[in-house]
């Protein structure tokens, strides 16, 4: 009888244990899809331009995955917190992200790695850029100084305008564009929309986005290039999203709309190193350059 009390005692432990050990997989479970979902909520922040949010949907998520202790999750997450602080200026807590992402990513995948590693490259020179705007411009006369900046601003819609010609639809629109027949290009937009020529449609709304640019009518163009960029989006034309990035970059920095100059050119620069586009992404670069000194 006493050999049966003990044997159904220790069949009572392992029953107990059996389910302590059930319970805490389930909890560790679900802790790990709670991070999940802090991240997809991040994401879709960071997408709507809603910075701040996003760094405390990933901050939780981080948190989460380094209790979880899983290195995958807190690397991923370490990476998208960087995008977001480097979104909002906060260069050296993003780099700390990126430096720890990476430092977990060299031990488990080295061609994420080597990504994470173009990207901080990348960010480096964008931060550099970026940075310089903050410095106070050494005095100068006003009409010195006008002079400048229209020659600046010259100069970054030539650059913006030598981008074009990777877009495959614009050779049939060059001599259109350099001769400005704005009233060629509104008619040949029309019968591209109701057509549904989408590659036409697109690049003809970014042209006159950009014409309008020219014009200084800065918010009519920032409709029809945003318009440009959603439809070469759902046409697939990666060279088209660039391009309408870059001058959409340039757009938000004329109307004083620089928050999201970093996601905006830092995607522009991601798709043109995917295509191999070196010149592109060297143009851009130099647009980049050229705005901090407007």
């Amino acid at each position: 009888m006493f050999y049966l009390t003990v044997l159904s005692i220790f069949d009572s432990l392992r029953d107990d244990r059996s389910a302590l050990r059930h319970y805490k997989k389930k909890l560790h479970e679900y802790q790990e899809h709670e991070a999940e979902v802090l991240i997809d909520i991040g994401v879709i922040y960071l997408d709507r331009g809603e910075i701040e949010r996003a760094v405390g949907s990933f901050e939780e998520a981080l948190e989460t995955y380094r209790k979880l202790k899983f290195p995958e999750g807190v690397a991923y997450a370490s990476e998208l917190l960087g995008d977001s602080l480097m979104a909002q200026r906060e260069f050296d807590r993003a780099m700390k992200c990126y430096s720890e992402a990476l430092s977990i990513y060299s031990e488990i995948n080295g061609k994420v790695a080597d990504e994470l590693r173009d990207k901080i490259y990348e960010a480096g020179k964008i931060r550099e850029a970026l940075s310089s705007d903050d410095t106070e411009p050494e005095p100068v006369k006003r009409d010195s100084q006008s002079t400048d900046i229209q020659s600046e601003t010259q100069k970054i819609f030539r650059l913006a305008d030598d981008l074009m010609g990777i877009i495959d639809s614009f050779e049939s629109y060059g001599k259109c564009w350099e001769d400005r027949d704005i009233d060629t290009l509104n008619s040949n937009l029309e019968s591209a929309t109701i057509i549904r020529d989408r590659p036409t449609e697109a690049l003809l709304n970014l042209l006159i986005g950009r014409y309008r640019m020219e014009e200084g009518e800065l918010y009519d163009a920032l409709k029809f290039i945003k318009r440009s960029n959603r439809i070469f989006r759902e046409s697939g034309d990666s060279a088209g999203v660039a391009v309408s990035l870059v001058i959409l970059g340039i757009l938000l920095f004329l109307i004083d709309e620089r928050e999201n100059l970093y996601n905006v050119f830092k995607e522009a620069l991601e798709i043109f190193r995917s295509l191999g586009l070196e010149d592109a992404e060297k143009v851009t670069m130099n647009i980049i350059n050229t705005l901090t000194r407007t």
